[in-house]
């Protein structure tokens, strides 16, 4: 998206787990509804796990629709992604392959504004 993204004064907590089999997970715990989740592109394909609450999804600054819990979303290679919560309390898990290189391999970030 072509905009700057407004900084929320809550932002999501987020917790890292690398597993042993290759698996990166990143988990997101957002408190406030209408809280943007400034996200970003990846070398490859990855899913976003949606385990509580609700959330708007954009991809390219395209809007994709709206989906609640449980429901994994597929993110495509290179493809910038957005979310927006739709409810407080939203629970999301960003999951990647990295037995490739080790890493989750991000190709570009969306801005914020402070």
């Amino acid at each position: 998206m072509g905009m700057l993204l407004p900084r929320s004064e809550v932002q999501p907590v987020g917790v890292d787990f690398a597993l042993p089999d290759g698996v990166f997970i990143k988990q997101y715990l957002i408190p406030e509804c209408g809280c943007y989740v400034p996200q970003h592109s990846h070398k490859y394909d990855h899913t976003t796990m949606l385990a509580v609450g609700a959330i708007r999804v954009w991809c390219d600054g395209v809007l994709v629709g709206d989906f609640d819990a449980p429901m994994p979303i597929m993110i495509g290679a290179g493809t910038k992604h957005l979310f927006q919560t739709l409810a407080a309390n939203t629970l999301i898990y960003c999951i990647h392959n990295i037995s490739r290189t080790g890493e989750v391999e991000i190709i570009e970030e969306h801005q914020i504004c402070t």
